[in-house]
């Protein structure tokens, strides 16, 4: 009975150990991008793609261990023909080896994520409809921008065929149904959208896509869409904010989006494929926001694909990158690649505060609503400054009519204004005045309570009013928007990626600055500037 028991544990423990040989063996395959020689593919093939797939099958036949018991094999991902001749496949180490050994074989990387990085702007840039640029252009008139990015949400006004001609002939791309996206939403605006993911699922076999389809699931890709060839939207505004027409720099331009972008995962195999069928479809220029931290030139994807698109007549337009002030953060440094950096404009948003001695002070806010506070006991307690107590803001006199002053320093311990505001939201207080200078601060879009924050100088005249005042009290307002003509614009926003490219020191990179950057920041960069 023994010798049978040891018997069947020693087969349970051969079992587990192949399971467990066979699982290391799964995992140490990794998708590569491989680069190609087309000249020296072979006149027997009728296309690259039968050349690629018989590579893949000749790789299987040479590399014993290339096929397991559990189905694990090289596996071609895409074919790519138009920004680059190559594929992408999912390989061993013995494999890639082999691979290396083919005729036409030129270089090989390892598969890797990709990081991505309004109503006024038009005015700002003193684009006029009736005189200069705008018209002379057409407001881009049948210009084919394809978007790379994580897909757009049709329903939006942006994205309508208001006064739009008919499609291009020379257009070639489709419009690719899938979840909660059909082709009847694409139109004369919208004239096609595609997605690619199999980069994803070859890194994860196991994983959901669960948007299977080019709609929008973080509204990164519709904002960079509606920027650069977005429609008329009249009566537009952020809760109020900032109210008017938005439109698009080319608002007469066509639109076809290649969504590579999925929450479930960005790589670099699916982006390749998306610029390779936009270059296919015939699109006119390509806008991509998304780059590479610190990756040689010769491995940077999207450079040797922008060089291949170039080459077909395709201009590729890339963001610079959110890694600065740092010398060297470039992405997209490329000589091939129009490198954009982010700028500000003159626009701000504010919430301005009324003291009860007549004293007005604009600070920011985009507190969503038309509500304002009027008349309310303000209050000032060194105890309480800092507003990290939910418990110590709930023991304020009458919170539900009561407005706290919270100073917030950043360099002591990482407590931030998100922070501020959730307690006095839980402690039920009326409002908060928010005193800081540190730029986090500025770059929120997202003001959940009543409140404006205002700057050391100005939170000093408060203080000072609401200790020497018997029942100090103050106003606010909101929802208002304002051009500055005092102070000089556009600025290079702070957290813009600064050039030279890392590859190469002599590339003088960015080309162009352009609006790019929440508005209200302008205030605290010239600041941040002057110091």
């Amino acid at each position: 009975m023994e010798s049978r028991m040891g018997f069947h544990y020693s087969l349970q423990l051969l079992f587990l150990s192949t399971h467990m040989f066979c699982f290391i063996a799964i995992a140490q395959r990794s998708t590569y991008i491989v680069h190609l020689d087309k000249s020296l593919m072979p006149n027997v093939f009728t296309d690259h793609h039968h050349w690629h797939s018989s590579t893949i099958d000749s790789i299987k036949a040479s590399v014993p261990s290339s096929v397991d018991r559990f189905h694990s094999a090289p596996k071609l991902v895409y074919s790519y023909d138009h920004v680059f001749h190559g594929f992408s496949a999912v390989l061993s180490k013995d494999e890639l080896a082999a691979l290396k050994k083919l005729p036409g074989f030129v270089s090989a990387y390892k598969d890797r994520t990709v990081e991505p990085h309004t109503t006024h702007t038009s005015d700002f840039l003193k684009l006029n409809p009736s005189s200069g640029l705008w018209p002379s252009s057409s407001l881009g008139q049948d210009v084919i921008v394809g978007v790379l990015d994580g897909g757009i949400w049709p329903e939006s006004a942006s994205f309508q065929d208001d006064g739009m001609p008919e499609i291009p002939k020379r257009w070639k791309g489709i419009c690719r149904p899938g979840t909660q996206f059909n082709t009847s939403m694409c139109n004369r605006k919208l004239i096609g959208v595609n997605y690619f993911n199999k980069g994803i699922l070859a890194d994860d076999p196991t994983v959901n896509i669960s948007m299977n389809s080019a709609r929008d699931t973080s509204g990164h890709g519709s904002h960079c869409a509606s920027i650069a060839a977005g429609n008329f939207a009249k009566g537009a505004s952020h809760f109020g904010y900032a109210p008017g027409t938005a439109k698009g720099v080319a608002p007469r331009a066509r639109i076809a989006v290649y969504k590579f972008s999925f929450s479930e995962g960005t790589f670099t195999s699916d982006l390749i494929a998306a610029m390779d069928q936009a270059v296919a479809d015939g699109v006119d220029m390509i806008s991509i926001s998304y780059g590479y931290r610190f990756i040689p030139l010769y491995e940077d994807a999207i450079s040797i694909a922008s060089f291949g698109a170039m080459m077909k007549g395709v201009l590729v337009s890339a963001s610079a990158g959110n890694r600065g002030p740092g010398i060297g953060s470039l992405n997209n440094g490329s000589p091939w690649i129009l490198c954009v950096a982010a700028g500000h404009t003159d626009r701000r948003f504010a919430g301005t505060l009324t003291l009860g001695n007549g004293l007005k002070i604009r600070g920011w806010s985009l507190f969503p609503a038309r509500a304002f506070v009027r008349d309310s006991p303000v209050i000032y307690n060194k105890t309480l400054a800092d507003c990290k107590s939910e418990e110590l803001l709930s023991q304020v006199p009458d919170p539900e009519r009561t407005i706290v002053i919270c100073d917030y320093n950043a360099d002591e311990d990482g407590f931030g204004f998100p922070s501020q505001i959730f307690n006095i939201n839980r402690a039920r207080l009326k409002a908060g005045i928010f005193i800081s200078e540190d730029p986090a601060v500025f770059t929120s879009s997202s003001f959940s309570y009543p409140g404006v924050v205002i700057n050391k100088k100005e939170g000093k005249q408060i203080i000072n009013y609401v200790k020497s005042s018997a029942a100090p009290t103050a106003t606010i307002t909101f929802q208002e928007t304002y051009m500055d003509g005092e102070r000089p614009a556009p600025v290079l926003a702070r957290f813009s990626a600064r050039g030279p490219s890392s590859s190469y020191l002599g590339i003088a990179k960015p080309d162009i600055m352009a609006p790019g950057a929440h508005p209200w920041l302008l205030l605290m960069q010239l600041e941040l500037q002057q110091c």
